[in-house]
């Protein structure tokens, strides 16, 4: 089965790009493997390359550019069970220089798919550290005067398993894309492709001149490194054909708190500003529902200032595994200030079934869900002005009937540790209290919104 959802010519890139081309016969050869989609995440940063994620049904990772190599090492270390494949470009090994040699020198068991075009499409065609030598880019107008980074021999002599280096072009290339998902320990496939928007036309560089490119670089085509036989270094996940019994869970890490019931699928928005500790609240929630059998997503959302402006942080936690981790309509949706109802805009979408929880210095929002006015400053003498955000968490889930008061108390008792394990559990009680209490410093406004004290 492919886990790709789009042909070629739907995708975002250039026409004659060849990034489609690639993820093509990417996604053929993952589908030799038979493993089912939960059991494949890609993850990638930025650059044109970086978009292919949303093509794929799988779990993705997009982040920051040049780390992907450390993400997906993390996922791997947690989830062995996972192929967990890199998507990164040229740009991204060049910022990501030492996490890729580290990767590749510990053998991390993850595999790199390189999609080398010589040049920062996505910005302008800009040189990159792979820019061959004389090629004309818009900040190289004399030409490119430094001995290009040799990525595939980086990883080679960093330790890598498997290595090898194609053109997109290149008849083989599906069977070295398998044979690279199939490697023990760190693989890497640098393939060379061809930027139609603007390296090709600066340079005039065609399929088949990727060949003499190579030749004249001293880069030559094919596998640079093979592991010998017998390598006990950790593989690409057995699909169930090839073990011919059922894929396990013995390999996903086991709860370490009590059972937490959950009604199923919830998603939920937790709006405010910088300091009010929006993401360490929804960071805690995830963590303990993740300890107790559950499973959670977290997006966060804020401005590059970081240290002013709004703080958005979005959770989706259900008994289930995760296969989308967008949140379309909460069912709980808390504003906190001014910046949070600025960011998360309009809540006229919202079913009435979805709870929204909004400051009292706030002007409720339109909505047929039902609103719920709160009184920070009497939250804050509950649980802190730190653990309001986490006290509101609390309150919303337990007030939700989503689960028993008791139980949540009992899982963060269970779960939760660090510095900040005592005002954690602080502010979670205090939400947990006052939702048992309905206290009198929350207040049900209609406000656009379905009545319900």
């Amino acid at each position: 089965m492919s886990l790709l959802t789009a042909v070629r010519n739907d995708m975002c890139y250039c026409p004659g790009c060849s990034h489609g081309l690639v993820l093509e016969q990417l996604a053929q050869a993952i589908a030799r493997l038979a493993l089912p989609p939960p059991r494949v995440c890609l993850v990638s940063d930025i650059g044109c390359i970086g978009t292919a994620d949303r093509y794929f049904t799988c779990h993705t990772f997009h982040g920051l550019h040049g780390r992907s190599f450390t993400y997906a090492e993390g996922i791997q270390r947690v989830r062995p069970d996972v192929l967990t494949i890199v998507l990164v470009g040229d740009g991204g090994c060049g910022i990501g220089t030492a996490h890729l040699v580290h990767a590749a020198r510990r053998g991390v068991p993850i595999k790199v798919i390189v999609c080398n075009n010589f040049n920062f499409g996505m910005t302008g065609g800009q040189h990159s550290p792979t820019t061959p030598a004389d090629a004309l880019t818009p900040t190289t107008p004399a030409g490119f005067h430094e001995r290009p980074f040799d990525i595939a021999e980086t990883a080679r002599i960093s330790g890598a398993s498997f290595v090898a280096r194609a053109s997109a072009y290149d008849a083989g290339l599906p069977g070295l894309l398998e044979r690279g998902l199939r490697a023990p320990g760190f693989a890497l496939l640098e393939v060379w492709e061809l930027c139609s928007a603007y390296f090709v036309q600066s340079n005039k560089l065609t399929p088949a001149r990727l060949n003499e490119l190579a030749a004249r670089g001293g880069m030559p085509f094919g596998v640079l490194a093979e592991p010998p036989a017998g390598d006990a270094r950790p593989a690409a996940p057995s699909s169930p054909a090839d073990t011919g019994k059922a894929a396990s869970d013995e390999t996903v890490p086991q709860p370490r708190g009590p059972k937490l019931p959950w009604p199923g699928r919830r998603e939920i928005t937790l709006a405010g500003s910088a300091g009010q500790h929006i993401r360490t609240a929804v960071g805690a929630l995830g963590e303990i529902a993740v300890a107790c059998g559950l499973h959670a997503a977290e997006h966060d959302d804020y401005p590059i200032t970081v240290r002013k402006g709004h703080s958005i942080s979005n959770l989706v936690v259900d008994a289930r595994p995760i296969l989308f981790a967008g949140v379309e309509a909460p069912a709980l949706v808390i504003i906190m200030s001014a910046d949070g109802a600025a960011r998360v805009g309009d809540l006229s979408h919202l079913p009435s079934s979805s709870q929204v929880i909004v400051a009292s210095d706030l002007p409720p929002p339109a909505t047929p869900a039902t609103v719920h006015v709160v009184d920070l400053d009497a939250f804050a003498r509950a649980a802190t002005r730190a653990g309001v955000a986490l006290a509101l968490l609390a309150y919303g889930v337990v007030r939700a009937g989503w689960v028993e008061s008791e139980a949540l108390c009992a899982a963060a008792d269970a779960v939760l540790s660090g510095r900040h394990r005592e005002s954690n559990l602080s502010a979670l009680r205090a939400g947990v209290a006052a939702a048992a209490a309905q206290s009198p410093a929350c207040a049900a406004s209609t406000a656009g919104g379905r009545h319900d004290p």
